[in-house]
C-alpha cells in the first residue's frame, strides 16, 4: 500500500488516471490520508511532579519513582542524588570542579562517582553552607538549604547545564529522570529546566515558586517513553556575583540556589 500512495503523490497522471484517482479519494479519503501523511514520532509525554513550600512529599514521590538509591558503581537502575554535603569545606568558596561529583580515576573516592558533571564555559559553579553570604550577604538569609547545610549555585551565570556520564567512567550518559530542589524561587515563570536528548529539546518547564509554608521549590521530569535525557539547562533570572538585590529586597530579579538532585541511574547511549 505505501507504493500506492508513493505512485499516486508523486507521478504526473494522464487524463484517464486523474479522473480514476479523484474518485478514490472522494471514496477513500480518510483511509488515502493515513496511509501517506508522513509518519512523525510519537511525542514525549513526561511525568511531572512539582511543588513550592513544603516539598518533602514531592521529593519523596519522585525518588519513588526512580527507584532505589544506588552508592556504588555498576547499577542499571534505580537513583542517585546529589545533595552537597559530599563537598569537603577545602571547597567551600572556591570553583567546583566540573567532574567533581563523577571522578574516573581509579583511586577516586567511590562516594563521589555519582555519573553528575557540568557543561564548563558558562559561568562558576560554587557549593556554600552560609547561603553565599561572602558573594550576596543581602539575599543570603533567603537561600536556606532542604539538606544539611550546604547549597549549590552558578554565581556568574544564568543560564547553565549539567550533563550526565556512567558513574566512574568518562563515557557519555542519558538519564530517564531529573529532579531538583530550588531555594527562593519568588516568582512564577522566572525559573526554569528544559531538558534535552542530545540537540533536540524534550520541554521546558517551569519551576514552581516557593510559599508562605516554606521557601523551597521542587521540579522533577520523568519520561517514562523511552525517551532519554542527555542534557539540561537551568535558568534564572538573577546572577549572586552581580550583587544585585533579589526581587523580595526590592530588585528586579529573582536570586536563586539549589540544593537536592534527584536523577535515575545515567546509562550508556
Amino acid at each position: 500500500m505505501p507504493e500506492f500512495c508513493q505512485y499516486f503523490t508523486n507521478k504526473k497522471l494522464p487524463p484517464m488516471e486523474r479522473r480514476i484517482f479523484f474518485v478514490l479519494v472522494a471514496l477513500f479519503s480518510p483511509f488515502l490520508f493515513v496511509c501517506c501523511k508522513k509518519q512523525n514520532p510519537v511525542p514525549a509525554i513526561p511525568v511531572i511532579i512539582q511543588s513550592g513550600g513544603d516539598i518533602q512529599t514531592s521529593a519523596d514521590q519522585f525518588r519513588n519513582l526512580l527507584g532505589n538509591l544506588n552508592t556504588t558503581t555498576g547499577a542499571i537502575s534505580g537513583r542517585r542524588e546529589v545533595n552537597w554535603d559530599g563537598v569537603p569545606d577545602s571547597l567551600i568558596g572556591t570553583a567546583l570542579p566540573a567532574d567533581f561529583f563523577n571522578p574516573v580515576a581509579a583511586a577516586a573516592p567511590m562516594a563521589r562517582k555519582r555519573g553528575l558533571t557540568y557543561i564548563a564555559g558558562a559561568g562558576e559553579f560554587r557549593v556554600s553552607d552560609n547561603g553565599f553570604a561572602d558573594i550576596n550577604p543581602a539575599a543570603a538569609p533567603q537561600f536556606n538549604p532542604f539538606s544539611g547545610n550546604k547549597t549549590f549555585t552558578n554565581i556568574s551565570s544564568n543560564l547553565w547545564q549539567v550533563k550526565f556520564q556512567v558513574a566512574g567512567q568518562n563515557t557519555a550518559a542519558g538519564v530517564k529522570g531529573f529532579g531538583a530542589v530550588f531555594s527562593d524561587v519568588d516568582q512564577e515563570n522566572s525559573t526554569s529546566m528544559e531538558f534535552f536528548n542530545e540537540d533536540r529539546s524534550l520541554g521546558k518547564y517551569f519551576v514552581p515558586a516557593k510559599n508562605s509554608i516554606a521557601g523551597f521549590s521542587f521540579l522533577g521530569v520523568y519520561f517514562s517513553n523511552g525517551e532519554t535525557i542527555t542534557r539540561v539547562m537551568v535558568s534564572h533570572q538573577g546572577k549572586l556575583a552581580s550583587g544585585e538585590a533579589d526581587v523580595s529586597n526590592g530588585g528586579t530579579k529573582d536570586l536563586i540556589v539549589l540544593d537536592d538532585f534527584i536523577y535515575s541511574e545515567p546509562l550508556a547511549q
